[in-house]
């Protein structure tokens, strides 16, 4: 029997997740996944390999041997080109997990990711911790994988495809709550969840193709929205203006929670009780949420 080659086994534990691209470090942990998982007998390399050092070695041969090739100009990314792995087209978020394993797509890309919006953005939206992992293990990485997963990293760029990446750091202290990872297409996404996407429309709508549209998915996943979920992000953010804002939007789609009816003893008046942020004072006023209500919500009442 023929011995599989380094390159088939690093294809092998990619077709298994149908992934397409790897950077220098998850090539290391797969590596280390196929020479546990291939019977020394029937495999031509004998050890793991333990260092960057040493995988870039490997995916440099790969690259001249026509396995591999680097996508696009993403010279620290190689996309495998064997036929038996997955086809179609290398998507966007895949090349981003792999840019930064430890980000998530957010505001409008994960707007677009829930289908909460019909738009295209020609803008590419992540949010990062502020210490490097948020505490958090690369997408797809498991415990037993941790030994090779200490040499993930992240890095930023420019642009993916053409799309300019904006990325968001979180203030220092902050976590990734509200984040999950998603299988649409097997391999793994981290993305912010449907509610915490919602709360990040309210505080930044300008990221989000404006509030307009962020009022829009609000109605669009009215009768899926986990309420517990997002009034318990609510109060981990700890923003007092935030609770106004969605307080005031749920009873507008007439959705309830018993701890929502405490927060309008809360509810203070200031110079930032508004329902936009960025938006001047209007004249109507909510009463019950002490939040002007300084931009249209007809949509909220479309429902």
């Amino acid at each position: 029997m023929k011995k599989k080659t380094l390159g088939q086994g690093l294809v092998e534990e990619m077709a298994a997740e149908q992934r397409r691209v790897v950077a220098d470090w998850h090539a290391l942990v797969l590596l280390r996944r196929a020479t546990h998982r291939i019977p020394a007998e029937m495999r031509r390399w004998a050890k793991a390999p333990t260092s960057l050092e040493e995988i870039r070695g490997i995916l440099r041969r790969l690259v001249a041997s026509g396995e591999f090739q680097h996508p696009s100009s993403l010279q620290f990314l190689y996309e495998v080109r064997a036929p038996y792995a997955r086809t179609g087209v290398l998507s966007e978020d895949e090349i981003l997990m792999e840019v930064h394993p430890y980000a998530a797509l957010s505001h409008i890309t994960a707007l677009v990711f829930h289908g909460m919006t019909d738009d295209f953005p020609q803008e590419l939206q992540v949010v990062l911790p502020s210490d490097g992992t948020g505490g958090l293990l690369p997408p797809g990485i498991h415990s037993e994988d941790e030994e090779g997963a200490k040499y993930a990293y992240g890095r930023t760029v420019e642009e993916v495809f053409g799309k300019p990446v904006r990325w968001h750091w979180l203030s220092r202290g902050s976590s990734m709550f509200g984040t999950m990872e998603y299988r649409p297409r097997g391999y793994p996404v981290r993305v912010t969840t449907p509610e915490r996407t919602l709360l990040d429309g309210l505080m930044h709508p300008e990221w989000c193709g404006g509030f307009e549209k962020v009022l829009r998915a609000w109605v669009h996943v009215r009768d899926t929205l986990d309420v517990d979920e997002l009034v318990e992000l609510v109060e981990q953010f700890g923003v007092a203006v935030l609770r106004q804002r969605v307080g005031f939007i749920l009873d507008e789609l007439q959705l309830e929670h018993p701890k929502v009816e405490l927060w309008p003893a809360r509810a203070k008046r200031g110079g930032s009780s508004r329902l936009v942020g960025s938006e001047p004072f209007a004249s109507t006023y909510s009463e019950k949420w002490k939040l002007s209500v300084n931009a249209p919500i007809d949509v909220l009442r479309e429902v």
